[in-house]
C-alpha cells in the first residue's frame, strides 16, 4: 500500500515504491494525476474527479552513463512511442503520434572512475519514457535501464524526488521532497 506523504480535500500525494503501478496505488475514489514507469520510484499526485491541484514543478534524480560536455541545459526532442514494443524514440519531423518532449537538467556530480553522473532533471513536458529515451539518446543512458542501452545491472537509477503543487489559483505553492539518494541504487 502507497504511503500517503501529504493530503488535502479530495487528493493525497503519496510515495510509489519501485515496482507498483501508479494507476492502481490510488485509494478507491481517487485517480492518479501523474504516473511513473513500474520500476520507477517517487512521489505521485492522486486526486477525485472534483479536485484537481495544480502540480507546479516535478524534480527528478538520475544516475546515467558517461560525462557531459556542460553542467546544464535543455533536451528538446520530438518523441513516438510505439506502444506495441513499449518503446519511445526521438524523430526528426512531427507526424501522427509524435509530441513535443522538453526538459532541463543540471549535472551535480561526476565519478570519473565509473564514468557516472548524478543528474537532476525538471520535466516541462510528460512523455512516456520520456527522461529515459532523452538521456540516451545522447548516449547517456540510464544506469539499469537494458531497454534503452545501459549495460549496468541494477534497477533503473531514477527517482521522481520533488514535488511543487499548489490547491488551485491563488494559493500557496506547496512543496513534498524525498531523499534521492536513498531511492536510487548503487552502482
Amino acid at each position: 500500500m502507497a504511503k500517503i506523504l501529504a493530503q488535502g480535500k479530495g487528493y493525497q500525494i503519496l510515495y510509489k515504491e519501485r515496482g507498483e503501478d501508479s494507476e492502481k496505488i490510488a485509494p478507491s475514489g481517487l485517480s492518479a494525476l501523474s504516473r511513473l514507469d513500474v520500476p520507477v520510484p517517487g512521489i505521485i499526485a492522486v486526486a477525485d474527479s472534483g479536485k484537481r491541484i495544480r502540480m507546479l514543478s516535478k524534480k527528478y534524480y538520475l544516475v546515467c552513463q558517461g560525462e557531459f560536455d556542460e553542467a546544464n541545459g535543455i533536451m528538446e526532442d520530438l518523441l513516438f512511442h510505439d506502444s506495441r514494443s513499449n518503446r519511445t524514440f526521438p524523430v526528426k519531423r512531427m507526424r501522427k503520434g509524435v509530441k513535443e518532449a522538453r526538459l532541463s537538467y543540471e549535472v551535480l556530480a561526476y565519478n570519473g572512475e565509473k564514468d557516472l553522473s548524478y543528474v537532476s532533471v525538471v520535466l516541462d513536458t510528460g512523455r512516456t519514457h520520456q527522461i529515459r529515451t532523452q538521456f540516451a539518446s545522447r548516449k547517456h543512458p540510464l544506469a539499469g535501464d537494458g531497454k534503452y542501452g545501459s549495460r549496468i545491472k541494477c534497477p533503473i537509477a531514477l527517482v521522481m524526488a520533488e514535488l511543487t503543487y499548489d490547491e488551485g489559483e491563488g494559493t500557496a505553492p506547496l512543496s513534498i521532497t524525498i531523499d534521492p539518494l536513498k531511492e536510487l541504487p548503487e552502482v
